[in-house]
This record gives C-alpha cells, sequence and structure tokens, in this order.
C-alpha cells in the first residue's frame, strides 16, 4: 500500500513538472502563475528537507566531536595519573632524604661509635612503637643490648635477635628502664617508660636528690653508670620537675626527643656497654 502511494506521488510530481514546462513554453503568464504556485509548496518543502539534514548532519559531528574529546580527556586523564604518581614518589624519596639527612646528622653527633642503618619493618602495636622490628640481625653485626638511635637522640635498646632482624623494645614501653643523668650538672635520675604517660608526650623522671640543681628544660642524657646505655645520648628535656611529699628527693616528667608514633629508620650502635667497660 506505502509502495503504491509513493508511486501515485511520484507520478503526480512528474506531471506536473511536464505540465509545468508545457506552460512555460506555450503560455509563459500562465506558467509564471503555476510555477508560483509550485514553489510556494516545494520550496517549504526543500527548506524542511533541508533542515532535516542539517540536523543529521550536526548530530553526526556533535557525535564524532564527542567521541574525539572524550578520547582526549581519556588521554589526558591517564597523563594527570601518570604524573601524580611520578609527583608522589618524588615526594616520598624527598622524605626519605630527608630523615636519612637527620638520622646521619645524629650520627654524626655521636661520631665516636660506630652504628649502622636499619628500616623499621614492622612493630606489635598499632599506635605506639613501642617494640618493633627493623632489618638488621646478627649477620650484620647486631647483637642484644645494642643501642638504636632514632633521628633525634634515643630511642631504645635491642631485645632479640635473628639472622635477618632484630627485636627492639623502645624507652616508652612499661617494662623499659633507662638510667640517666642531667648533661651539664651530671645529677643522676632514672627515665621510667609509660606508654599510657607517653600519650601526653611525657615519661616518667625518679631517683632525682633532693639537693639536686635540675631545672625544667634541661637536657637529659644516659648516665655514665648505665649497665646497658653507652653514656651522653640525649634522651629529652626534664619538665615538671617538683619536691616529693617525703622531702627526700624530687621527680617529674622528661619529654623525649623522639617522635614514637613515626619511626621508619633508626641507627644500631654496633658497640655494647659491656664491651667498653671491659676495654676500660
Amino acid at each position: 500500500m506505502k509502495n503504491r502511494q509513493s508511486k501515485i506521488f511520484i507520478i503526480i510530481v512528474i506531471l506536473l513538472s511536464i505540465a509545468t514546462i508545457v506552460f512555460s513554453h506555450y503560455m509563459p503568464q500562465m506558467a509564471f502563475s503555476v510555477r508560483n504556485v509550485f514553489s510556494s509548496f516545494i520550496v517549504p518543502v526543500q527548506k524542511g528537507i533541508n533542515n532535516v539534514g542539517m540536523i543529521f548532519v550536526k548530530r553526526s559531528m556533535d557525535s564524532t566531536d564527542l567521541k574525539e574529546a572524550n578520547e582526549r580527556i581519556r588521554i589526558l586523564e591517564a597523563e594527570v595519573a601518570s604524573l601524580s604518581e611520578a609527583n608522589g614518589v618524588l615526594r616520598a624519596k624527598s622524605y626519605e632524604a630527608d630523615r636519612l639527612r637527620e638520622l646521619y646528622g645524629l650520627s654524626d653527633e655521636y661520631d665516636q661509635y660506630k652504628k649502622i642503618a636499619a628500616r623499621v619493618i614492622a612493630k606489635d602495636t598499632d599506635e605506639w612503637f613501642q617494640v618493633f622490628k627493623i632489618d638488621k640481625g646478627t649477620r650484620d653485626g647486631v647483637k642484644v643490648d645494642m643501642n638504636v638511635l632514632s633521628s633525634k637522640g634515643l630511642c631504645g635498646i635491642v631485645t632479640s635477635v635473628g639472622y635477618n632482624y632484630a627485636i627492639v623494645r623502645s624507652i616508652i614501653d612499661d617494662e623499659s628502664r633507662v638510667s640517666a643523668m642531667t648533661e651539664h650538672s651530671l645529677e643522676s635520675c632514672m627515665v621510667e617508660g609509660d606508654i599510657t604517660l607517653y600519650k601526653n608526650n611525657r615519661l616518667r623522671i625518679t631517683g632525682i636528690d633532693m639537693n639536686a640543681a635540675i631545672v625544667d628544660g634541661d637536657k637529659i642524657v644516659t648516665s655514665n653508670i648505665s649497665s646497658k646505655f653507652l653514656p651522653n645520648i640525649l634522651i629529652g628535656y626534664a619538665n615538671d620537675v617538683t619536691v616529693n611529699e617525703n622531702q627526700l628527693s624530687k621527680s617529674g616528667y622528661i619529654i623525649p626527643v623522639t617522635d614514637f608514633k613515626n619511626i621508619t629508620e633508626v641507627l644500631v650502635i654496633t658497640q655494647l656497654k659491656s664491651d667498653s667497660m671491659r676495654d676500660n
């Protein structure tokens, strides 16, 4: 049915075209009028067809442009991701370089001791570095009771050793006790580990003589009389030192120089206090 209607429409258009030609030749005036009528019908149709065609062309072009734009966006996103990753690697290397500079700066400060650098590879608790593992062991010359330094000062002591690892107990652990003294006046005291107290960034110092000239801000270092810790290693700074109720001694707090929430690399002093005592 549709094909038949199409054929009839085509025949009518052809006949009208022939009639227009005939009228144009034999009756120019009448042909002009017919042409005007025919044009009033055909021109809108042509415009409509052209508009529809332009719409399809525009959509096709828009679709092509959209695909090209999406492809460019995809490429740019990949480049941005690659640059972000490279930037992250550079930042990480920069941070590591800064930490190592601090660490080796400390190494120069204690150049009287032989040391090896080690990386922290595990810890026993989620929040603080109370007990942690390093990637150096007996194959590197590490032994039990060797002192461990952070980038600022004393960090802890080696408690056990394997072939390629060692376990370190930090000075904030509840079991830690460090015989210490003030750097200038050499007044004796004891630094006691207390993980609960360290949540306020402090440890307790006890055993201070009643007449000891120790004040807030004094440097507290490892003592000459310690059986395991080598002397004169910085631990922290005295704070809130007061006379005890018995009026026979003083006690207070120490603010450690090591940040026990973020430890990534350490220095292990490969000299034992017991060895130095035998040498003397």
